[in-house]
């Protein structure tokens, strides 16, 4: 298990916050926990997975599902994932 960093714009930040519930859902089929940050000017938010299962990342993020969340939360693309480096720290 390892972490993980997504980023991605957003078209509507007060939408996207709005949509803590469904991101708790879809989140906890790969991952223990997450925390999200917000950029400080652009409507932009970083998310950290921790232990993820990247198989399991992989295939929810590439769901049918979670492409009508992210379009309905305004998700933009593309999400840049950065994937721990193991023994860096």
């Amino acid at each position: 298990m390892t972490t993980v960093v997504g980023t991605h714009a957003v078209g509507n930040m007060d939408t996207w916050l709005g949509g803590g519930e469904s991101r708790k859902a879809v989140f906890a089929t790969f991952c223990s926990r997450y925390r999200i940050f917000r950029h400080s000017d652009a409507s932009k938010v970083s998310i950290v997975w921790e232990d993820v299962d990247l198989a399991k990342m992989q295939a929810t993020l590439g769901a049918a599902e979670t492409a009508a969340a992210k379009a309905k939360h305004t998700v933009i693309d593309p999400v840049e994932i950065y994937i721990e480096i193991e023994g860096s720290a």
